[in-house]
């Protein structure tokens, strides 16, 4: 069976350290790939203000941090130059559509599942999609802070539809 892991971007910091979100999204995801050794796995996020300003993009350091741990350099597929969640499933479908994969398991963070559900059947529409929760270890007051704009994030794309990234 064929199976591609997709694991949404994270914020990182100035200095690609990345952060606990992210962290937390690539060691669910690396648990997965140790169970399915030979899937392939897609790393998105490129550049963005608010999540990584550094001169290389997102998914170099999260493809160094699962390379870290044992995931095989030939497991990790294409990764998109994503500023969003929307631009992640935007960018990947081609990649996704093009492996030909048997299942899709989009890993993103528990808090912000929802709406990454919500975009990803309205863009890709996979025929075979799991989707995996990465447990959140922040802090509760910060997890609420993220929880509550989720929430208003949600809204709004129900509201308004999905708006091209670019």
């Amino acid at each position: 069976m064929k199976i591609i892991i997709l694991v949404l971007g994270a914020p990182n910091d100035a200095a690609g350290n990345l952060s606990t979100i992210a962290q937390d999204r690539l060691t669910c995801a690396y648990h997965i790939y140790r169970a399915n050794d030979v899937a392939g796995i897609i790393c998105t996020g490129g550049f963005g203000p608010h999540f990584n300003t550094t001169d290389k993009p997102h998914s170099y350091y999260a493809r160094q941090f699962l390379l870290h741990k044992g995931v095989a350099h030939a497991s990790l597929l294409e990764s998109p130059l994503s500023a969003n969640t929307v631009a992640d499933f935007y960018l990947a479908k081609a990649i996704i559509q093009e492996q030909r994969a048997d299942l899709l398991i989009v890993v993103t963070s528990d808090f912000h599942m929802k709406r990454a559900k919500f975009i990803c059947q309205q863009l890709i529409k996979y025929p075979k999609a799991l989707f995996v929760e990465a447990m959140s270890s922040m802090a509760k007051a910060d997890l609420d802070i993220l929880e509550k704009h989720e929430i208003a994030a949600l809204q709004d794309l129900e509201k308004n539809g999905i708006r091209p990234p670019f």
